[in-house]
């Protein structure tokens, strides 16, 4: 089993949750009572514990910077007259512009945050493991959220949004 770098992940991933325009994520509602900063946040480190678990040689810092910016839309999806439709299909290319313009993405990046909506979007194929392993974590973090499977989440990340 491949030893991942939690040192590395968790660095990187507090980089990019103090970037101002990342705590604006704070400001839009998502699923339920979730933020769209919460959900990324719990999407990261879901993902960091599904290569964990499975042993999964991954970039740690990658990982960390695609699954955080995965939702980096910065709208309200309920305020600012967005169907359901068009933020389904088209928010992930809305956030990888977004997330480029001010992180200067590498090309698994961009490939993470396009198409963590998969199959939803059947043109979006994952094209690397990162990207896999995103799109999963997002459809459980999704599915937590709509129906409090969890309460409020007491994971070891909690830290780390008190310091964003």
């Amino acid at each position: 089993m491949e030893k991942l770098d939690e040192e590395i992940f968790f660095k990187t991933l507090t980089e990019v949750i103090r970037h101002p325009k990342v705590r604006q994520m704070k400001k839009y509602r998502q699923h339920g009572n979730s933020t769209t900063f919460d959900h990324s946040l719990n999407v990261a480190v879901i993902s960091f514990r599904i290569a964990k678990m499975f042993g999964i040689k991954i970039s740690e810092e990658e990982l960390a910077r695609g699954a955080m910016l995965h939702d980096f839309f910065l709208y309200d999806i309920q305020n600012d007259n967005v169907s359901a439709f068009e933020h389904g299909f088209g928010h992930a290319n809305k956030a990888v512009k977004n997330a480029d313009k001010y992180f200067n993405l590498t090309g698994k990046e961009k490939d993470i945050i396009y198409s963590h909506m998969w199959p939803l979007n059947i043109t979006h194929v994952p094209r690397c493991k990162e990207s896999i392993i995103v799109s999963i974590a997002d459809k459980c973090s999704a599915l937590d959220e709509r129906l409090n499977l969890s309460g409020k989440h007491k994971q070891k990340y909690v830290l780390l949004k008190k310091s964003a």
